[in-house]
Parts: structure tokens; sequence; C-alpha cells
């Protein structure tokens, strides 16, 4: 009994241990101090607040008001930062109690000098106090280098935050990624039965999976050597493509009526003729930046910007029916709202709907980042859910995946996966890559290459993920520089040999087999296209 006493002090203090508050005066009950309002001077917010009144928080007690008049030029131009603090390197919970209208998102940033973002949560506010939680990895140890800041800049109105905290949280369990290669057998596999004569010698290859794995491309009206050898390599490591840019509205019609067909068609042909299954990215991308704000989509009345959405819809999957097999209806929603603050959120349901009924052929999807590599994901989930519940034909779901200078984390992975999996919508991969566009890659090549490999594992034994694209490959046509998995003279990154490894050595199947006495020649393999060999005769078969 005494060391059954002993044993529960011992963990309730470890509990109480864990469940420490390192964030100074987060409940403000010392006022404002080390609570700063930062308004970006570049397009600033006209803004009121007040931190450490009594009576602004929960139950009456002392917490901070914002108040905005209108909002700054960039959603993220208004932050509400906390008072720095000392952390180890170690997993955190963040939690806080907020109320309000429209968005907010709660990030962990980084001090001097890129003040990098390392995870974020982004939710919807309500009109009464709501407590949101958050599960980060504090990277980096020591004073003000993994900071909480409330960005808040996404819309006019007034919100209330209270009773913040940042508290030790257990390690991640790491168990699930162990069983990753078991998953993919059970998951990926199918057992197939091969017709033959009773006792035929057969042997089965794999040549391509029917597995989704592609890339965006950037494709040129050329045949140079070096358009040849970009192309020829991108059918070395990928079998599905999307377009990077030139199906962009702005790009694909610069001036109206002014379509680029020819150069659509570069992508079109390229990947009809590799039996390439093509994206169209995207329909709609209200972006307020690289010159997209000045488009002529966007101008004028909602009305007009309306009926010119859906003539852009009507008119371009009708062209491409059977071309284009699947589209990003909308990209980044919450991301850039500017379309939305215009003219409401109905504007993206009557896309999807027009989109439907332009090709109801093609899979629809809605594209948005940080809601699986970063912890964005409730407010991604919600507003997929109220779509499927108007009965809105959103039939898949794209996460980004752009890492930036995250670590990967399987378990986190999987909880935000498991999450948006719930919906019942396939679940796509659509730009993975690693580095930011400031600081390039910032990490080894040998990182880089663990890091996709560790990625790559964890989503293909996850069984909502049905394809995974990598947003480019060539450090040449790359957004972020080095942040591809071939450098820009051509050599093969240890990321390029790892993920060709994966699809052609590890994840494949290779048999040889005899036929029974009824003639079956029985294996177990990935779904894809075959070499089939029976008594020395080969042919290719897709085995589904």
């Amino acid at each position: 009994m005494f060391f059954k006493t002993i044993l529960l002090l011992i963990l309730s203090a470890a509990a109480l241990c864990l469940a420490d508050n390192i964030l100074s005066n987060g409940d403000m009950e010392y006022g404002d101090g080390g609570w700063y309002l930062w308004n970006n001077p570049e397009g600033p917010a006209e803004v009121e607040y007040s931190v450490g009144k009594i009576g602004l928080g929960v139950n009456g007690s002392q917490g901070a008001i914002v108040s905005i008049k209108k909002k700054p030029k960039d959603w993220w131009g208004l932050q509400l930062q906390t008072p720095k603090m000392l952390t180890d390197s170690a997993f955190y919970t963040l939690e806080f109690a907020a109320k309000g209208q429209g968005p907010i998102t709660a990030t962990i940033q980084g001090g001097e000098p890129d003040y990098r973002q390392k995870e974020s949560i982004s939710v919807d506010l309500t009109p009464e106090w709501k407590t949101y939680s958050l599960k980060f990895l504090a990277d980096q140890k020591g004073y003000g280098l993994n900071n909480v800041v409330f960005q808040i800049g996404q819309a006019a109105r007034t919100l209330y935050i209270d009773d913040v905290t940042v508290t030790k949280a257990p390690n991640m369990d790491d168990s699930w990624y162990q069983g990753a290669e078991a998953r993919i057998d059970s998951l990926r596999k199918k057992d197939f039965a091969i017709k033959a004569t009773p006792g035929a010698n057969v042997s089965v290859e794999l040549i391509r999976h029917q597995f989704p794995f592609g890339t965006a491309l950037a494709l040129y009206d050329t045949q140079d050597s070096i358009e040849k050898w970009y192309r020829k390599t991108a059918t070395k490591y990928f079998w599905f493509g999307v377009s990077e840019n030139q199906f962009k509205w702005p790009e694909y019609e610069p001036k109206k009526g002014k379509l680029k067909k020819e150069a659509m068609n570069e992508y079109i042909k390229f990947t009809e003729d590799n039996g390439w299954q093509l994206r169209g990215h995207a329909l709609m991308w209200a972006i307020q930046g690289y010159g997209y704000d000045k488009h002529w989509s966007i101008q004028g009345s909602c009305k007009e910007i309306a009926s010119n959405l859906k003539t852009r819809i009507d008119r371009d999957l009708q062209e491409y029916k059977g071309k284009i097999t699947e589209y990003d209806v909308w990209n980044e929603p919450f991301h850039e709202p500017f379309l939305f603050d215009k003219c409401g959120w109905s504007l993206l349901d009557s896309a999807f709907l027009w989109a439907h009924r332009a090709d109801p052929s093609a899979a629809l999807y809605i594209n948005e980042y940080n809601v699986v590599a970063a912890g964005e994901t409730d407010r991604f989930y919600e507003l997929v859910k109220g779509m499927l519940q108007r009965k809105i034909p959103v039939q898949g779901l794209g996460v980004q995946c752009h890492f930036q200078a995250r670590p990967v984390m399987p378990a986190m992975i999987k909880e935000r996966l498991d999450k948006l999996g719930s919906l019942g919508l396939p679940i796509k991969v659509t730009e993975l890559d690693f580095g930011t566009y400031n600081g390039g890659l910032g990490i080894s090549e040998e990182e880089q290459a663990a890091r996709y490999e560790m990625f790559l594992r964890t989503a293909f034994s996850h069984p909502a993920i049905k394809g995974i694209l990598l947003w480019g490959f060539w450090d040449n046509r790359h957004w972020i520089k080095n942040g591809g998995i071939i450098a820009d003279d051509g050599r093969e990154k240890p990321a390029a040999k790892v993920i060709y490894d994966l699809w052609h050595k590890t994840w494949t199947t290779q048999a040889t087999l005899t036929a029974d006495k009824e003639g079956i020649a029985r294996f177990r393999g990935f779904p894809g296209k075959y070499k089939v060999t029976i008594d020395g005769k080969s042919k290719e078969e897709w085995l589904k």
C-alpha cells in the first residue's frame, strides 16, 4: 500500500509538472504586460484594442478585446502577440479561449531573424466563449524562439481572447509510423489471378502503379535538348501530372477572350502521349499577389465576377472534358478570401455546382495549405462539412503539404488525415515540397531525402490518401531555391534516388508462378500495369 501511495504521488507530481503554464501573463492578470499588437505599417488596419481589462475575459475576468474597423491589406498583417516564453526542445500544447466572429489563426512563430511559422491552428469563432488547442513541437530551445501569435486581420469585426496557456505535452507516439509497411501491404495490395493453361510458367512484373504519383509540370513549347531532358526525366519518376501555372486563369486567359490554348495543349499532349492523367489547377484562385489582383476576372461588380467565373467554368470544362480528369475548383479558399469578403461565400458553392454540370465525369477538388503540414485542419474540415451538408458536389480534398521548414511528424499527420478522412472524400497530396520561398531548401540534401521518405511512407500507408504529387522536381523550374529533387545541373539528389527506389524497388511486384490444374496463376501485388509473360509470350495488362 505504501509503495502504491508513493507511485500515485510521483505520477501526480509529474502530471502537475506537465501542466505548468510556461506563458507568463497568459490570463492577463498583470494587465497588458508582455502583450503587443503588431499592425503592419505596409497596409495597416484601423483598429482599437485593450489588454488586461477586467470584464473582457471569461466569466468577467481580465482579457483582451480587438475591434477591427478596417482590416489590413494582408490577412496576416494584424497580430496580437503574447509575452515571449522560455521553451525546451519538446512538445507543448497551446490552449486559448476566444469568442467573436470570423476566423482567427493561432501560430507558433520562431524568433529572429526569419520569424518562421512552425505550427498553426485556424478556427472560425462563435459568439460564445470556446476553448481551442494545438499540439506543437518547439524545435528550438531558448527564450523567444517559439512564440504564440494570433493572426486576426482576416475581417473587420470584434473578437475577445483570454486564458492562453502553453504546457509541456508528452512526446508523440511513433508506433503508428513503425507499422507503415505492414499497412501498405494490407491496404495497397490485392490478390490477382492470371488465366493460363494448367502447368504454364507465368511471370508478372509491375510496370506502373495504379496509385497516382506525380508532379507539377512547367512545360515549354520548344524541342531543345533541355526541354527533351526535362520531359524524359519527368517520366522516369512520375506517372501523373498537374499544370503548375498554365491553367490558372490569369495565365490561361490574360485578356478576356484571348486564350492560351496552344500553351495548355503542351500539357494535354504530353500527358496523353505518356498515358498520364492530368489535373486542372485551378479554376479559381483569388490571391492578391503575383499581379493576379489586377486580372480582369475579379474586377467589376459581384454579378459580373460570378458571370465571368461561370463562363470560364462552362467553357473550359467542356473544352477539356476527357482530357483533364480532375480539377481544383477553388484554390486556397480560406487563406485567400478576397472574393468571399467582397461577394459572399455562396460563390464557392456556385463554382462547384457549375463545374459539376459542365463535366459530370470530372472529379472536383477543393485545395488548401496548412491543413496537414500544419494544424489548420479543423477550419478546412468545417468548411467542407458544411458544403457536403448543403449537397454541394465537392468530391475530393487537396492538401498541399508545403512543409516549409517544419519537420515531418507522422503521428500529427495521421491525426489530421484521420479528421479529414472522416468526411468520406478522397484526399490527394497536391503540392508536396520542403523549404521556403525566401530561405530556399534550408536543410541538407540528405535531410531532404529523409523527409521525403518519411512523408511518403506515412501518406501511402494512410487509407484516405488517393494520390501524391510533388510541386515540381527540377531546381531550375521550382518555386523554392534548390527545392527540387533534381539539381540545376541535372544531378540526381539523394531525394530523387529515395523516391525512385521506394516506387520501383520497395513498393513493386515481381513473381514467377506456375498455373494450377485449373489454369490459374495467383499472386498478391500492387494494382497497376503489368508485364505478364506466359510460356515465353509477353503482353501488358492492367490489373486493378
